[in-house]
């Protein structure tokens, strides 16, 4: 992915979305509210198992956010594509530029 020609595009769009986490996503008191029941369930199983067993759950806990990540960079990417496009339109005809050849 970011060895693509469109790299910038993407390093822009993660720290874009690194921002977004940082200063309102985890401010946000419904996430914070949903990320609650979560976290205690994952810290009760944690509780319950072996050493070697938390180790795995860590792993996996590390794990299956992974493609949730690149799904939403993905689906962030297309919109911001798509938007730019749109914007681009709407300037034309609002400004009268010229005419749009399809």
């Amino acid at each position: 992915m970011l060895t693509s020609p469109h790299s910038s595009i993407h390093v822009m769009i993660l720290e874009h979305l690194a921002r977004i986490h940082d200063e309102i996503i985890i401010h946000d008191p419904e996430f914070r509210r949903l990320s609650e029941r979560p976290a205690e369930l994952l810290n009760r199983i944690r509780e319950k198992l072996a050493p070697e067993d938390r180790d795995l759950l860590d792993e996996y806990d590390e794990e299956w956010i992974l493609p949730i990540n690149r799904q939403d960079e993905i689906i962030y990417t297309q919109a911001l594509m798509r938007g730019i496009v749109l914007g681009y339109w709407v300037t034309l005809v609002g400004n009268g530029l010229q005419e749009i050849k399809i």
